[in-house]
């Protein structure tokens, strides 16, 4: 009986042992098979996700396929715009925008683009990520294409620098003309054939002596006021237009110092700038100049007969169509934004006086100086009997008083603007800090 007890028990224990043999078996298997899977999971995900995976692959695929089509695309569109040039039908439109050197032809709308010191400007389209290609969705890329060549450039993300006049002036709109030494790239300054080219087939610079004091620094256009002047040729109708319904706003940031008159030393009067119909031995009949023994800004546009002198800042009974503002001399020579608008687009009648005015405003560093009234009927006599004669602009001179006469200015001009509207107080502050930022980048 006792025998058989103890066999009993050596059973029992046997049983036990080999019970936790097999748990801790079955334990270490599935850490192994634990282990395992996540090798395999590791395999696998690098296989999918890795930088050589199945989805990276898918990825790359998509992007080749999606590359070669744009550009598919555009190739049929370049060849298409070829075709229609060669028999004289234009129906299909370029991709993109115009790209346009920067010169004075384009002051308003010039546009570069920069890859690895490679200027792309006349002659490209810019084809921005977003554009819609009719027929096909929106492009995916950014692409430089050439309707001329057929040569067709994908840009990548943030390999490129975009330039354009929208960087150094706020406002864009109605810019007639934009004397600014932003628009001449560094490598050209002073150098007489790279410069004339760069600024424009309309574009003439005379008598410059091609050095600090006569030619183009990174800061600025600089007149000796002996007989330096750049002419602009502006015969362009639709801006006319624009000019006689809107009025005009004329910007000048720079230093003016004095000057010289040709035929009389005596004559006070230098100018800046005027809008002129090409024959030396006459005026011009827009003009923007300073008397440098009264300091006034005088300025006019046309001649008006008559003795009306219902138009306000007229301090000479017998020249009534002068407008004159008073100017601190210090200012000018050590450098100012002075700004003058008309506005024509409202005429409206002032009690106590006869006829209608426009409202005419001076600003000087972005802050109204004058305003007042401006005689309706000197600018509807300058519109209908000279605007429609005038064919260049002149920067750094001016005629006045007598036919043959020229009067020029000594000057550091920043920058020389004219639009074809008035612009709005909050237009004008922004363009004066935008611009005085600019030029402090430009001098360090």
């Amino acid at each position: 009986m006792e025998k058989d007890k103890k066999q009993n028990m050596n059973l029992i224990n046997s049983k036990n042992k080999k019970t936790k043999h097999s748990k801790g078996i079955t334990l270490v298997a599935l850490v192994i098979t634990i282990i395992v899977l996540i090798i395999l999971a590791g395999v696998s995900i690098n296989l999918v996700l890795g930088e050589d995976g199945i989805f990276k692959r898918a990825i790359g695929a998509r992007e080749t396929y999606t590359i070669a089509s744009e550009r598919e695309y555009l190739e049929q569109n370049v060849l298409l715009v070829q075709l229609e040039k060669a028999t004289d039908n234009v129906s299909t439109q370029k991709i993109g925008e115009t790209l346009n050197s920067k010169n004075l032809d384009h002051t308003s709308d010039w546009h570069i683009l920069k890859v690895d010191d490679v200027s792309y400007e006349t002659g490209w389209n810019f084809v921005e990520k977003g554009t819609e290609l009719n027929g096909y969705g929106k492009a995916q890329y950014d692409w430089l294409v050439n309707y001329e060549t057929g040569e067709i450039i994908q840009l990548e993300d943030d390999n490129y620098l975009s330039l354009s006049a929208g960087d150094m002036l706020a406002v864009k709109d109605s810019l007639i003309i934009n004397v600014d030494s932003s628009i001449i790239d560094k490598d050209v300054e002073n150098n007489e054939q790279a410069l004339e080219k760069q600024l424009g087939d309309n574009v003439e610079l005379v008598n410059f002596n091609y050095n600090d004091s006569s030619g183009l620094t990174s800061t600025s256009f600089n007149f000796d006021g002996i007989d330096d002047y750049i002419t602009v040729q502006y015969d362009k109708q639709e801006q006319k237009e624009a000019l006689a319904k809107n009025g005009f706003t004329f910007e000048f940031y720079g230093i003016w110092d004095g000057g010289t008159t040709t035929h009389n030393e005596a004559y006070d009067y230098k100018g800046i700038f005027c809008y002129w119909n090409g024959d030396e031995n006459k005026q011009a009949q827009f003009r923007f100049g300073i008397d440098e023994k009264l300091l006034k800004l005088k300025w006019n546009a046309g001649y008006l007969g008559g003795q009306d002198t219902s138009s306000d800042f007229i301090q000479d009974t017998k020249f009534v169509w002068n407008i004159w503002y008073d100017l601190d001399l210090d200012k000018l020579r050590k450098g100012c934004f002075i700004t003058i608008t008309v506005d024509t687009s409202n005429a409206y009648t002032v009690e106590g006086k006869e006829g209608k005015y426009y409202k005419q405003t001076v600003y000087l560093d972005g802050q109204v100086l004058y305003t007042g009234d401006y005689n309706k009927k000197q600018w509807d006599n300058f519109c209908t009997n000279e605007l429609p004669n005038l064919k260049y602009f002149c920067i750094g001179r001016s005629s006045m008083n007598t036919d043959g006469w020229w009067h020029y200015s000594k000057m550091n001009a920043y920058c020389l603007r004219l639009y074809s509207r008035a612009l709005t107080e909050e237009e004008v502050n922004k363009n004066y800090e935008k611009s005085v930022e600019y030029h402090s980048l430009l001098k360090q």
